[in-house]
């Protein structure tokens, strides 16, 4: 069994807008309906749980009910859990919320990636046939540096070696549980769910990420263009 947590429920504070931008329209659905669609295109009987904020469950069940499934898509069931004060503390209780199916792998997705494709998903449950950790990455585009405190360059960083992580994430569900109660109990908060497995639990592995897989973060990002961005690869 495979399942998805989709992580929802930060305040979304660079944003700006009335609504969280997960739950804005694009192209008549919310963003999290686009983020959750080509999960469940590459893998029909996926369980998905969606992270959200505290008392907005049955609100945001019927904002995607809808949308999820859509009519192409066989019946697929979905929880909606209460997120925490941090994205790390809103996947480990969503992935608690797992242990009464304990699925073999689970993928971790962010709500604000509506552009996500089916191929990228597939990469990445394909990749974890082999491995306990997988995520997808981009070279950057620019030339990376180190930069000190005051702002000075401390050194000039190969493009082969620095990635950027994307989402969906994969990972072993009782190895990334695993690693989540191990984070929980440290003072570290971390990055993603990679940072976290690689801290606690061991090696990550890698696939090529896709350069239409962005996250908005700011309301210009969902005003960028559109055109090929997947949608026929849903």
């Amino acid at each position: 069994m495979t399942a998805a947590v989709i992580a929802a429920a930060g305040s979304s504070r660079r944003w700006g807008g009335v609504e969280k931008k997960e739950y804005a329209a694009l192209e008549g659905r919310p963003v999290l309906a686009h983020a959750a669609l080509p999960l469940l295109e590459a893998a029909p009987h996926m369980l998905l749980v969606f992270a959200v904020p505290p008392g907005q469950g049955e609100a945001v069940r019927e904002l995607l009910a809808p949308h999820l499934p859509a009519p192409h898509l066989p019946a697929a069931s979905s929880r909606f859990v209460e997120g925490g004060p941090t994205r790390q503390e809103s996947v480990h209780r969503a992935l608690e919320s797992l242990c009464d199916v304990c699925p073999r792998i689970v993928l971790i997705h962010d709500g604000a990636r509506p552009w996500v494709s089916v191929s990228l998903v597939r990469r990445v449950l394909e990749a974890m046939r082999g491995h306990e950790a997988c995520i997808p990455v981009l070279e950057p585009t620019e030339a990376p540096k180190l930069i000190g405190p005051s702002g000075r360059i401390l050194a000039d960083l190969s493009r082969r070696q620095v990635q950027l992580a994307q989402t969906p994430q994969g990972f072993l569900f009782e190895r990334i549980l695993e690693a989540h109660r191990r984070a929980a109990a440290g003072p570290r908060l971390h990055l993603d769910d990679a940072e976290v497995f690689a801290a606690h639990c061991g090696p990550v592995y890698t696939v090529a990420g896709d350069p239409a897989n962005r996250k908005i973060t700011w309301p210009v990002d969902l005003r960028a263009e559109t055109s090929g961005t997947g949608e026929a690869d849903r």
